[in-house]
């Protein structure tokens, strides 16, 4: 089995309620796209039924020879003693479905069915147990990566995001790679000049309404929010998960950021409070993206020139105003052939000329972006 190193460690896993969307879930609790170790027990406490992963799991050579064999004796395997019964037991009692999480600690990954990539720490296993008659059938899937997934990646993208990356568990989504992404910055104009005449109650309710409709504008169109700097956030469209029109997602999202912002500004000069605009830079190319950090710090971003480029549009944006480059509106011509979105505006891209940046070896094409 392949597993997802770069250093990467689930200790200190936290195990609460799925992130996954119910949609995702089925039959009481159970995970859609993971495979399903079954185990039916009668009312008198034998084996039913077993299917061949849960014979593997328990170490039993022959499934159909231990029907109607006790469950206690085969029930002091590789998860424990009396796991299996203690989960039959809650669903009888309650006549309800029961779900149950445990960590495994040394169980041999090879009991388990296989995946395209698997995290370097001890299974997590999600048991599934409804009672019908007095029988009681079992389901154990191993949630391993999907509990990697939420504590890597919820702080960064909507929990439809991490659905998708569920169900490809053939990619590593830590090693570092080179990727076309769209890479996005948005940043309050003239803001570190106003916080001087704030109440630091007062800036940070600005701050965080700010970034709240932001995060809403980008998750909205499938972006990852990559990180916070003060008032400015950066995200990216195209990582984790692939996308073939993620230069028109982040242009889509920019301008709902504008608009987003807008309401805002009404409501703070309702209130009293100081205006200060935001400007954005988006820009689409070829980046790094992969797990950054140290053993115990470790965070998804990605790096390269066109982060650079993007954070330099930014800043030279005015408030209202989105930059982007000729690279990424040629970028958004092809994506909006390629892209399942619907009723999309009609963008306009006014020329502003050739600029130098610092760090940037040659003059970038500029245009800002609008709707017609």
């Amino acid at each position: 089995l392949k597993r997802l190193h770069a250093g990467v460690r689930c200790t200190g896993m936290t195990l609460g309620p799925s992130l996954v969307p119910s949609s995702a879930t089925h039959g009481g609790g159970t995970v859609m796209g993971l495979d399903e170790l079954i185990l039916q027990v009668n009312a008198d406490m034998t084996i039913g039924y077993i299917n061949t992963p849960m014979a593997r799991l328990l170490d039993i050579a022959d499934r159909r020879r231990v029907l109607g064999e006790p469950l206690d004796k085969w029930d002091q395997g590789p998860l424990g003693k009396g796991v299996l019964r203690s989960v039959v037991d809650s669903a009888l009692v309650t006549g309800s479905t029961v779900v149950v999480e445990r960590v495994c600690p040394g169980l041999d990954d090879d009991k388990l069915p296989a995946t395209g990539s698997r995290p370097v720490c001890d299974p997590v296993l999600r048991f599934v147990a409804n009672e019908v008659k007095g029988r009681v059938e079992l389901i154990i899937q191993d949630i391993t990566l999907l509990r990697w997934l939420e504590n890597t990646f919820a702080r960064y993208v909507a929990p439809e995001v991490i659905e998708q990356m569920l169900l490809r568990p053939e990619e590593s989504f830590m090693q570092m790679e080179r990727r076309r992404v769209t890479v996005l910055f948005a940043d309050l104009r003239g803001f570190t000049r106003i916080t001087q005449r704030l109440a630091p109650d007062t800036l940070q309710k600005m701050i965080n309404e700010f970034l709240t409709n932001m995060v809403g504008c980008i998750e909205k169109f499938g972006g990852m929010v990559d990180k916070f700097i003060g008032d400015e956030v950066m995200a990216v469209f195209g990582a984790p998960v692939a996308m073939n029109d993620h230069p028109l997602r982040g242009l889509l999202a920019a301008l709902e950021m504008i608009a987003a912002h807008e309401r805002t500004l009404a409501a703070w000069r309702k209130a009293d409070l100081p205006a200060a605009g935001v400007g954005l830079g988006v820009t689409s190319g070829e980046v790094f993206v992969g797990n950054l950090g140290t053993e115990t710090r470790m965070d998804y971003t990605a790096i390269g020139h066109s982060v650079n480029l993007a954070a330099r549009l930014c800043s030279a944006a005015a408030a209202g105003e989105i930059l982007t480059t000729g690279e990424c509106y040629q970028a958004v011509a092809e994506a909006m052939k390629a892209t399942s979105l619907e009723n999309l505006p009609r963008f306009k891209f006014s020329p502003r000329g050739k600029q130098a940046f610092k760090n940037v070896d040659e003059p970038v094409t500029v245009l800002a972006v609008s709707v017609a």
